[in-house]
């Protein structure tokens, strides 16, 4: 994945109503870029083989009459 340039944070920031500016959307791009790389990088045998159940807990269930 290659990092995502200044514009692109400006638009992510958008969607969740913040607005950078200098030096804060630098500080910003750098660290989320650096966060993705570090997730990447995590990848345990076999984790892309997984299958996702969802799980619901008895008490979130409602009761039919």
């Amino acid at each position: 994945m290659s990092d995502l340039n200044n514009d692109e944070i400006q638009a992510l920031a958008k969607a969740v109503g913040l607005t950078l500016s200098e030096p804060e959307l630098s500080q910003v791009t750098h660290s989320l870029n650096a966060m993705l790389q570090e997730m990447a990088a995590i990848n345990p045998p076999g984790f892309n083989l997984e299958e996702y159940v969802a799980v619901t807990h008895p008490a979130d269930m409602e009761v039919a009459e």
